[in-house]
């Protein structure tokens, strides 16, 4: 098992999404987002996940710098379980949350097949219509995203620039900057764009190449648990500051704390840590379960529905990962160095 607890931290940082989205879909504000800027537990969990991806996936670049090895690993990661539970929402779940009979009628494949290539969110027919957010699985918004940020990460390695960690930090700067004068944190609220690029891309740029840039400077960071700590409090109080600070915060004190956790070698996290990654799986299923709850149980509370979601995900999730994810990742880790984290 690998000496670290990226996939207990992912784990939290999808039930964190799970339990944004059963007060955001039952139309409650969630408790963090009422509390503070501005920044949900589901955008926290959102943003912990692009951080940890770039510095995971610039460990596998550095590896093996290999365009098509890179993307192909990276395609293995992504593109099964996404498939799967694509299908499983717009077959399954859409028909259950359909306004009308003519679901199947009005559904279009070619735009299903272009939603999978792109892993985009699939666009059905109307359904779930008195739902606070009518989608059949609008948690797969930001996989697209993801999936930009390894190009990008593919072409910053093709241009040398991950041998010049100096050159990648100058670039993540200017891409930090551009998130903090306008990128957006919500979903829905695109955010100014910057020479042509949307307002959410730079901003999940922004926290990518942070993840990036922890990693090639790791060896110039001191992980100790007093700064960590530091950390964590300042990154807390940003969280009451203006959504520029809070930015800001999150792509420094957020995520030096985040990494710090990540790598922490104690006896209680080595009980805790796990071979199996269900992260990916609960946040795919997550959605498409609180729509079906919400439908079904509208008197339900928003922590009923939680607790509900996450009984019932984690089994999916667990599915996910032993037919699905984990037999894909055994094509790439073929190749992949003994004793690392694995990537994103």
């Amino acid at each position: 098992m690998h000496k670290n607890n990226y996939n207990l931290l992912r784990l939290l940082f999808a039930v964190a999404v799970i339990f944004s989205h059963s007060f955001e879909l039952l139309r409650f504000p969630d408790p963090l987002e009422r509390w503070s800027s501005g920044m949900s537990a589901g955008t926290l969990g959102v943003c912990a996940f692009f951080l940890l991806s770039g510095y995971l996936t610039a460990q596998s670049w550095t590896h093996e710098p290999r365009a098509l090895a890179f993307l192909k690993k990276r395609a293995l990661r992504l593109y099964p379980a996404f498939i799967v539970a694509s299908a499983l929402s717009v077959f399954v779940v859409g028909p259950l949350g359909a306004s009308g009979a003519q679901y199947f009628s009005d559904w279009q494949a070619h735009q299903f097949f272009a939603d999978l290539a792109g892993l985009r969110q699939p666009r059905t027919p109307a359904v779930f219509v008195n739902s606070a957010v009518p989608s059949v699985n609008g948690s797969m918004w930001t996989i697209t995203f993801e999936l930009r940020c390894y190009f990008l990460l593919t072409v910053l390695g093709l241009c040398a620039v991950m041998k010049r960690r100096w050159a990648m930090l100058g670039f993540a700067l200017v891409v930090n900057l551009a998130a903090f004068v306008g990128a957006p944190l919500q979903r829905g609220v695109e955010g100014e764009a910057f020479l042509g690029v949307s307002g959410f891309m730079i901003w999940f740029a922004s926290l990518y190449l942070a993840g990036v840039c922890f990693y090639l400077f790791r060896d110039r960071l001191p992980m100790r648990a007093s700064f960590a700590v530091c950390a964590l409090i300042g990154f807390g109080a940003a969280l009451f500051a203006p959504a520029g600070v809070m930015r800001l915060a999150t792509v420094t004190l957020g995520a030096y704390g985040l990494f710090y956790i990540g790598q922490l070698q104690s006896p209680l996290l080595a009980k805790l840590r796990m071979r199996d990654d269900l992260s990916y799986g609960l946040y795919l299923y997550g959605w498409p379960v609180t729509q079906l709850l919400a439908l079904w149980l509208p008197s339900i509370a928003p922590l009923a529905l939680f607790a509900c979601v996450t009984a019932i995900c984690v089994p999916l999730a667990y599915v996910s990962w032993r037919c699905v994810e984990a037999p894909a990742l055994r094509l790439k880790r073929a190749r992949e160095p003994q004793g690392q984290p694995v990537a994103a």
